[in-house]
């Protein structure tokens, strides 16, 4: 019985090399991947990119709601042109894509936002500060609580009718009844 043998070929100085190079690069790009696919990217009709960074719980605010979030502003070149820990905005009063962003947002919940020029200040930045005309803008926001606008007047119309109670009471006589107050129960106007 004879075998037949096959002479195989030397293998190239720096093939094993290359091989295992090859297989750390692949092991590399796939957890860069896995990483960025756990990330959640999105992008509105309106053109507004935002990147979910922490998901929140909850519901998410309308751009009719006020909101109570944490927030840092920065032109495309990283310059900070603004930032706040904690501020207390109402949501339509704002450049019409950083109110989009924050209704992406659910209580306790973190994004980054890419903002275009179109969608910021445009042509138009506030005068005397650093953002440029025609700039995109890049926001992250955590949204750390929010209200609507009917939960925001219930509170002030309650605010204004202790005032009236605590007047009364320190005997400073029947003060005028606040906007909104009619239609409440005998005794208490």
């Amino acid at each position: 019985m004879s075998v037949t043998a096959v002479p195989l070929r030397p293998i190239q100085q720096g093939s094993v090399r290359r091989f295992w190079l090859a297989i750390i690069l692949l092991a590399a790009v796939a957890v860069v991947l896995a990483w960025a696919g756990n990330r959640q990217f999105g992008r509105s009709q309106s053109g507004v990119r935002y990147q979910m960074l922490v998901e929140g719980t909850g519901a998410s605010p309308t751009k009719d709601d006020f909101a109570l979030i944490a927030y840092k502003g920065t032109l495309p070149d990283g310059t900070v042109f603004d930032e706040n820990p904690g501020a207390g905005l109402e949501l339509a009063r704002l450049v019409p894509g950083f109110t989009e962003a924050v209704t992406h947002l659910k209580k306790g919940g973190k994004l980054r936002a890419w903002i275009p020029a179109e969608l910021a200040y445009g042509e138009h930045p506030p005068e005397g500060g650093v953002i440029p005309p025609n700039s995109p803008l890049i926001f992250e926001i955590k949204l750390m609580e929010f209200k609507t606008r009917a939960e925001i007047e219930e509170q002030q119309r309650m605010m204004q009718l202790q005032q009236m109670l605590q007047q009364q009471q320190q005997g400073g006589g029947a003060p005028q009844m606040p906007h909104g107050a009619e239609g409440l129960p005998q005794g208490v106007q």
